[in-house]
C-alpha cells in the first residue's frame, strides 16, 4: 500500500493520504493552514496525482490535528469529515472557545486563527465500527467493490489523550494509524484538558495485548512505519 505522509500546520503533524480503492483515498489529520502557509499542501499533491478525496478522519480533536479541515471543505464541499462525538465539538464551529484553555497553557494563544471557523463534522460515532458503516449514505452510487474495501478499515475507540481518541486500523494491510495514542517508544500526553493517564493507559494495553506484534504503527507525529512491538 502506498501511502503518503505529508507534514502540516504548526507542530508538523502526519497528515496521511491512505488509498483504499482505485484512485480513492482518506485523508488523516490534515493540519495545513494559513498559518503555516502551507494551506495548499494537501489539494495540491491530491489535484497533481489525480486523487479522489471521500473522507476526512480525524484521529482527535486537539487543535494541531484539525486546521486543514477548513481548506479541504471549501476545495470538496461533499468530502464528510468524520470523528468520534466525545471530541467533534472541540473540533469543529466551536474549536477556539473549546480549546482556548488549552492553548493558554501551553502559551499558544497566537494558533487560535488557525482553529477560527473550522467547519463541523459531518458523522460521529461512540463506539468502535468500520468505514463502510460510517459512509454509506455519503457515497453516490456505493459499489459492493468500494464497500468491501471500507469495511477494511476499522476505527478502534482509544480514549486517554482525549476523551475521543481513536486509531484507524486495517488487519489486512496490518497497518495502524495512532494518532497522539502511540509514539515511537512513548505515548499522547493526558495533562491537557480531557486526557486522563489511567484511560490512556487502558487503551494501549488494549491494543499491545490484541494486535499483531508485526503491525506497523503511523503516528501523529514524528517517526513512523515502526513495528508495534518495537515498544514493548
Amino acid at each position: 500500500m502506498n501511502i503518503t505522509k505529508l507534514i502540516t500546520g504548526p507542530f508538523s503533524i502526519n497528515t496521511w493520504i491512505v488509498p483504499f480503492y482505485q484512485n480513492k483515498v482518506l485523508i488523516i489529520d490534515p493540519a495545513a493552514c494559513d498559518l503555516t502557509h502551507d494551506q495548499n499542501k494537501i489539494t495540491y499533491y491530491l489535484e497533481q496525482n489525480n486523487l479522489e478525496p471521500t473522507a476526512i478522519l480525524l484521529t482527535h480533536g486537539h487543535f494541531d490535528h484539525i486546521p486543514g479541515t477548513k481548506i479541504l471543505k471549501e476545495k470538496y464541499p461533499d468530502l464528510p469529515i468524520i470523528c468520534h462525538k466525545a471530541d467533534a465539538e472541540i473540533a469543529g464551529s466551536q474549536a477556539p472557545s473549546h480549546q482556548a484553555q488549552a492553548l493558554s497553557l501551553m502559551g499558544l494563544e497566537m494558533l487560535i486563527p488557525a482553529i477560527t471557523d473550522l467547519p463541523d463534522c459531518d458523522i460521529t460515532y461512540s463506539n468502535d465500527c468500520t468505514l463502510d458503516t460510517l459512509l454509506q449514505d455519503f457515497i453516490k452510487d456505493p459499489m459492493q467493490d468500494l464497500l468491501s474495501s471500507l469495511k477494511k478499515w476499522q476505527i478502534l475507540c482509544t480514549p486517554g489523550h482525549t476523551p475521543g481518541s481513536v486509531c484507524i486500523y486495517n488487519k489486512t494491510e496490518n497497518i495502524l494509524f495512532s494518532g497522539d495514542t502511540i509514539f515511537y517508544h512513548s505515548y499522547g500526553r493526558t495533562d491537557l484538558p480531557g486526557g486522563s493517564e489511567a484511560t490512556i493507559k487502558h487503551s494501549l494495553n488494549m491494543l499491545y495485548s490484541t494486535l499483531s506484534p508485526d503491525t506497523k504503527v503511523y503516528p501523529g507525529h514524528d517517526l513512523s512505519g515502526f513495528a508495534l512491538e518495537e515498544n514493548l
